[in-house]
């Protein structure tokens, strides 16, 4: 993850218009597959572009019920790593299928790897936008692939997800783009790409938006140029957050601290580090756990004991630790006499 500014080049020329026809796909497990004889939701997708006129393409699928609720039923990790909703390997199936339907119908239209990218985006650009608050009552609710599919579209970063994965399953090298207040893809560059781009770990990552009646790639709808971003790749990592709570014993604190890793792949080698805050970057009686690792959907409980300090305005502060680095971190309320029985 990096913290990068955008670059911006011309404007790209207009393509060639071809003509098209498709069939439509479905999924349907054979006898010996393990969703065989179980629930599905039937979903079929219809869906244009608007460089072929009177013509369009549907995809039939049928995603397990089971499935479905079973992400539904997740819990959403409080991280601003939305990868996490990408490293679930649940969806292979359905994901390659609707790519397979995506690349027979680029095979017969024979347009280039400009235009491909932008085909591929025009299946999640036309889904519908939603936004958490009148879809699940919160105001950030990530969803998994298959959420946003069975419910016909979601909110920037339901789409940014889906159309990711769906990417990165097709062979694409592409990021997610996190701005302040939206996220979109970065499509690694390519012949054409101009416009907008992201430089991450030497690779420059071309904007390419998800959402409603999107530009072409390179593009970044007014209210978001010139906004610097956080960039995610798709690799497999750890994706971490954690819990506590605790209470005083005599002249101590005794915390109990919950890690969960949600990515997917194992984290080796990290600690908790907890203490009060001393201003100044500074903190008072910190401890430090043993190192230990979590696997990739793994919790653990670390416990500590902090000596309480003789300050009278302070808070706790609590780090998971890899590689001298805080990857996940939280704080107390503030307060003016002893700390008591408290949870983050």
């Amino acid at each position: 993850m990096s913290l990068l500014l955008m670059m911006t080049g011309c404007t790209p020329a207009a393509p060639a218009l071809l003509p098209a026809s498709q069939e439509p796909a479905a999924t349907i497990p054979p006898a010996s597959h393990p969703w065989a004889g179980t629930e599905f939701i039937e979903k079929t997708f219809e869906w244009s572009h608007w460089q072929y006129d009177d013509v369009s393409w549907t995809w039939s699928v049928r995603i397990p019920t089971a499935l479905y609720e079973d992400y539904r039923a997740r819990p959403r990790p409080t991280t601003g790593d939305y990868a996490v909703y990408a490293a679930d390997d649940g969806d292979r199936e359905i994901l390659a299928d609707l790519a397979a339907t995506l690349q027979r119908i680029i095979d017969q239209l024979g347009i280039d790897e400009y235009e491909r990218v932008h085909f591929i985006a025009n299946f999640v650009q036309q889904l519908e936008y939603t936004t958490d608050m009148d879809t699940t009552g919160f105001d950030d609710y990530g969803r998994y692939p298959v959420e946003t599919l069975v419910e016909d579209g979601g909110d920037c970063e339901d789409t940014a997800i889906l159309l990711g994965k769906l990417m990165d399953a097709m062979g694409y090298d592409v990021v997610l783009v996190r701005l302040p207040e939206h996220m979109a893809l970065g499509v690694r560059e390519a012949n054409k790409f101009v416009g907008t781009y992201y430089e991450y770990e030497g690779v420059k990552y071309f904007y390419l938006e998800t959402t409603g009646e999107a530009g072409r790639i390179g593009m970044v709808p007014e209210e978001y140029k010139g906004q610097a971003a956080y960039i995610y790749d798709f690799s497999p990592r750890a994706i971490v957050t954690h819990t506590w709570s605790g209470q005083r014993v005599d002249v101590t604190y005794q915390m109990l601290v919950t890690v969960t890793n949600h990515g997917a792949a194992e984290l080796r080698d990290c600690t908790v580090r907890a203490g009060f805050d001393a201003g100044n970057e500074q903190m008072w009686n910190a401890v430090q756990s043993e190192p230990f690792s979590i696997a990739s959907g793994e919790s653990t409980d670390i416990a500590l004991t902090l000596d309480i300090p003789n300050y009278p305005h302070t808070r706790l502060l609590v780090f998971v630790v890899h590689e001298g680095f805080a990857i996940d971190k939280s704080l107390s309320r503030w307060f003016d006499e002893e700390p008591v029985e408290e949870q983050s």
